[in-house]
């Protein structure tokens, strides 16, 4: 083969593996920044909603499910400041007697009374304690499969990687409103404080429960 013609080959490969490069690489540069960290593919946002707890009024007694949930709901806002909203049906005596328990017992689990709405509709056929609150959500896992897991080629992750682990942080977050501004740190505890320098000052190992000069035996086990 003459020089020329190889020549030619080489051009021709590297035109090949330019072409190959600019479609895969810069392509995706040039469509600007793509998330690939979970919280920038799956990020989590904080929104409000409405909870509500319905509970049959075809009888004046709570059940012990009834009862169940009610504390369930009376514990998860005890300590917001929201009012809470219960709703009845009109005219019907059993709701009425019913209500009043329902309101004993949120009083008794730390809901203030005067954070209780008590309100009467015609119409309605249950009775309804609802609230609102805060709420942490992200994307679905709707796309998770449709890139093989093991194509790296691209060297990006897949696009389902780190979405069950936001949904489980989102789900499972305490205080929604710490995605948005931190919690206000308590007062310092002097005491605590003090003792620290002390023990600074005197060149204590304060970082271990053990001192550095204990001696420490191992004896052998008998099987």
């Amino acid at each position: 083969m003459s020089v020329s013609k190889i020549h030619g080959a080489v051009t021709l490969l590297a035109a090949l593996a330019l072409a190959g490069c600019s479609g895969n690489f810069y392509d995706n540069r040039s469509k600007g920044f793509t998330p690939e960290l979970p919280e920038q593919t799956y990020p989590i946002d904080v929104v409000k909603g409405a909870v509500n707890l319905r509970i049959s009024a075809r009888t004046s007694t709570l059940s012990p499910r009834e009862v169940t949930s009610i504390r369930r709901l009376a514990a998860s806002i005890a300590s917001m400041p929201v009012p809470i909203h219960v709703t009845r049906p009109a005219g019907s005596l059993k709701a009425e007697v019913k209500v009043a328990h329902i309101t004993r017992l949120l009083v008794d689990m730390g809901v203030a009374a005067d954070r209780i709405r008590h309100r009467a509709v015609p119409g309605v056929s249950r009775i309804v304690l609802s609230y609102k609150r805060k709420f942490a959500v992200t994307r679905s896992c709707d796309d998770m499969w449709t890139h093989p897991a093991n194509e790296t080629a691209s060297n990006h992750p897949m696009p389902g990687f780190g979405c069950s682990s936001q949904n489980n942080l989102a789900a499972m977050v305490d205080n929604p409103e710490d995605f948005e501004h931190p919690r206000v740190m308590p007062p310092a505890d002097s005491d605590n404080r003090l003792e620290a320098i002390k023990k600074f000052r005197k060149r204590k190992d304060f970082n271990s429960a053990t001192s550095s000069q204990s001696k420490v035996s191992v004896k052998d086990v008998q099987k």
